[in-house]
């Protein structure tokens, strides 16, 4: 199958399913409750939005972005511990799953995760960047459905439009294109199979598992449940933070020494500007990034042995980019 079919394929699935699976649907089965991710107070936690409805989560997501986590993963706590009320088949609950918007989502993650890891392994060989663009594939899934269930079908007015371009989904889903018709770049990937990792997870153990194994005949579903969210509340805010430097420290020096490299052309870089612009003002792990990227350069610049030339240039570049940031911190205040 090539790319053109795989993404067509994909498109045409996501459409259909998206339009079958209407309020009707969501009359028949329960809406989607927030995910029991318990995570400790911080002022660098925020609550995950739904992607059905814009109330908050009493799920706290350490600095996620929001189509990272969708309500629709369920109560895990009250789906895990608590006795099924009556005897439904493997097929019945295998159908309440896979026959939702969420299963969609859901596949979206796992598609990058898959093609992440194909690539990684035979990114040298003809291959590589065929499985660079399906991981890619996965994401613009995974965000379009959450961008459609945020602000619905695309409209050509100004509010539509701002809203969407206010949305951090927006971003990565504009991004992901990009990256999509670029040349592979390893590191483009970091922060979306991050996500992916966590929020599948997150999914299989709230949803999968216990539609493949109820916990009331298969003991072992708990400790599994247990296990993973274990591994997420241990590593989840430690990958989130690795992310927001990846972000600035690996990806963006990438896209530079690209443009000299051929890797990438010279609009990359002035897009992933703009992305981490927005980023700075939405995310706390961004902003403490690139507070310890200008401690260290500001220590690099001190020193006497450097040339007055490198010096002014550096404190020009770090100059535009503080007054670009307060400009774009008033916007919204505006």
């Amino acid at each position: 199958m090539t790319q053109r079919a795989f993404l067509v394929l994909t498109a045409v699935f996501s459409a259909c399913l998206s339009l079958w699976s209407g309020p009707h649907l969501y009359s028949k089965r329960p809406t989607f409750v927030s995910q029991s991710l318990a995570q400790p107070a911080s002022p660098h936690y925020r609550s995950a939005t739904s992607i059905l409805s814009r109330e908050a989560s009493h799920v706290e997501i350490s600095d996620m972005p929001p189509s990272t986590t969708p309500a629709g993963s369920g109560d895990a706590s009250s789906k895990i511990h608590a006795a099924p009320t009556g005897a439904p088949t493997i097929f019945q609950r295998l159908s309440a799953v896979v026959l939702s918007v969420q299963f969609l989502w859901a596949l979206g993650h796992l598609a990058t995760l898959l093609g992440a890891a194909w690539y990684l392994v035979m990114r040298s060989s003809p291959s590589g960047p065929s499985s660079y663009a399906k991981a890619y594939y996965g994401t613009l899934l995974s965000y379009g459905v959450i961008l459609y269930k945020s602000h619905g079908t695309p409209r050509a007015d100004q509010q539509f439009l701002q809203s969407v371009i206010g949305d951090e989904n927006f971003w990565y889903f504009a991004l992901a294109i990009n990256w999509v018709f670029s040349k592979p770049l390893l590191a483009t990937l970091i922060p979306y199979t991050v996500f992916s990792l966590f929020h599948f997870l997150n999914y299989f153990r709230s949803e999968i598992l216990p539609a493949l194994l109820p916990p009331a005949q298969f003991p072992v579903t708990l400790k599994a449940n247990d296990a993973i969210l274990r591994f997420i509340k241990n590593y989840q805010s430690r990958a989130l933070a690795q992310v927001g430097a990846a972000e600035i420290w690996v990806i963006f020096p990438t896209l530079i020494i690209g443009i000299f490299m051929r890797w990438s052309s010279f609009m990359a870089p002035i897009l992933y500007f703009r992305f981490m612009s927005f980023r700075y003002m939405t995310s706390p792990v961004t902003r403490q990034a690139v507070a310890d990227l200008r401690v260290r350069a500001d220590a690099l610049a001190s020193n006497p042995k450097l040339p007055p030339i490198v010096l002014k240039s550096y404190q020009a570049v770090r100059d535009m980019i503080i007054r670009f940031g307060d400009i774009q911190g008033q916007a919204p205040a505006q």
